[in-house]
């Protein structure tokens, strides 16, 4: 109760600063909502861009449009989950360096390598790579200066951290333990399920073709210079393997929300590998990925609408015990609750049993809220707004389409009636739009 969970073992510095910055100079949830969607429409311009400079105008659109509607992508553009934003910073780095932009190419590495422990294993090691293989290039000798810098100052400002978490804290460096073949059995299909929000059977398919188009373009090499295709391959190579390396960690979700930062060489590969296809076959792989992709989109929005739905309808309980004193709150919205409500929270994740052995038990509820420091509970007060959002078109719609999200709804019955009813007869309570606020102890601020 007294501890918080630890971030990803994974996790830099960098954005936790960045939005306690954020909310520092705005104080504005909104600009805090408008990080990710900002970054990941960036991202897709930046996709754009970098096809268009390398390639041709029609490379560019398609490796864009492809990256806008992947739906792993499409899904968390708009979350706060920030693998767009590392994917950003990644891509402006690897570009700049390129281009031989030498103090862009390191003010954006320093920032990519504060984000995330696995930019650092691809940022620096794609640019070992590619110094190593045209470092007897003639076209690469008078910009060795470049990769030198390029690589050793925003090591050296990574370093420290690294040594200051791994090695004085003794963080782990692996998401539950060292990676199990077992688990990647298990993991690498939900993956495949996930990226494209689809059944194996309908992702597998898919994930051949992008697979097959980018081989393509690598095999030919026609429409760039030979260090763009060698930038991309080693990148998105370097990719996979933090994807199956993290597959194999037990620990680890089934969300391949970690290959994010490989999708730019992906998308771009699988675009100018399309062009070389032949006329009838390209425009039946299109048709079939952009088919499943779009039937995805439409899921996740009609999924995230009615999520949206359902969180904003808490947000009057947010606001009423933003103005209480600070106190420990029981909600299955805890993520809501500690945002919006700034308040100590606590909830029974990925333990099922516990939850409904103290939840459904009466003696075990009581114990439970007499044992330990929980000051608030919030709780639906009725069905009725699930009912009403079971009515919607946007709910008939996502139950008719064939792939995509399934909403999992909230029940009243979250905890036993017996327990309610014990509530509202020991304890005050207030009736908040659709959710219910019990205040177990009296009105004064918990001891530090």
């Amino acid at each position: 109760m007294d501890k918080s969970a630890p971030l990803h073992p994974w996790w830099g510095p960098l954005y936790p600063l960045m939005f306690a910055g954020i909310w520092r100079l705005t104080n504005s949830y909104t600009a805090l909502q408008l990080v990710v969607p900002l970054a990941s429409g960036a991202m897709v311009l930046v996709t754009y861009a970098f096809g268009r400079r390398y390639f041709n105008h029609q490379i560019g659109f398609i490796a864009a449009l492809l990256l806008a509607l992947i739906p792993n992508y499409r899904e968390h553009a708009v979350m706060a989950f920030l693998e767009p934003v590392s994917a950003l910073l990644l891509a402006g780095a690897l570009w700049a360096f390129l281009e031989r932009r030498t103090l862009l190419t390191v003010v954006l590495a320093t920032l990519a390598v504060f984000s995330k422990v696995d930019i650092i294993f691809l940022y620096f090691g794609t640019i070992t790579l590619m110094g190593l293989l045209n470092w007897r290039n003639s076209h690469w000798k008078a910009t060795r200066q470049h990769i030198v810098i390029s690589f050793v100052i925003p090591l050296l400002v990574v370093v420290p951290w690294l040594f200051i978490r791994y090695v004085i804290f003794a963080r782990g460096t692996m998401v539950g333990g060292d990676p199990s073949l077992d688990t990647f059995s298990l993991m690498l299909p939900m993956m495949l399920e996930q990226f494209f929000v689809a059944n194996i059977g309908i992702g597998l398919p898919a994930l051949g073709m992008l697979l097959v188009s980018a081989s393509v373009a690598l095999f030919y090499r026609r429409n760039a210079q030979s260090d763009v295709y060698r930038l991309l391959s080693i990148w998105l190579i370097l990719g996979t393997l933090v994807f199956l390396v993290y597959c194999a960690m037990p620990a680890a979700s089934n969300n391949p929300r970690v290959f994010i930062p490989a999708l730019l060489p992906l998308t771009v590969l699988v675009a100018d590998g399309l062009l070389q296809l032949h006329r009838l076959l390209r425009l039946s792989v299109l048709v079939y990925l952009l088919t499943i992709m779009l039937i995805a989109h439409i899921s996740i929005s009609s999924y995230q609408y009615i999520q949206g739905q359902l969180h904003s309808a808490a947000l009057p309980v947010w606001q009423t015990l933003r103005e209480k004193p600070d106190g420990y709150v029981l909600t299955d919205y805890y993520w809501d609750a500690a945002l919006y409500a700034r308040q100590p929270v606590t909830w029974f994740e990925k333990d099922p049993t516990f939850q409904a052995n103290i939840l459904h038990d009466p003696d075990h509820f009581q114990q439970y809220i007499t044992h330990t420091p929980i000051r608030y509970i919030v709780v639906p007060h009725n069905n009725q707004l699930v009912q009403q959002l079971q009515t919607h078109p946007t709910a008939h719609l996502l139950q008719q389409l064939p792939i995509g999200r399934q909403i999992i709804w909230p029940t009243v019955n979250l905890i036993a009636p017996e327990n309610r009813t014990f509530l509202e007869k020991h304890y005050p309570y207030q009736v908040i739009g659709d959710f219910v606020l019990f205040t177990l102890t009296p009105e004064q601020s918990l001891s530090p």
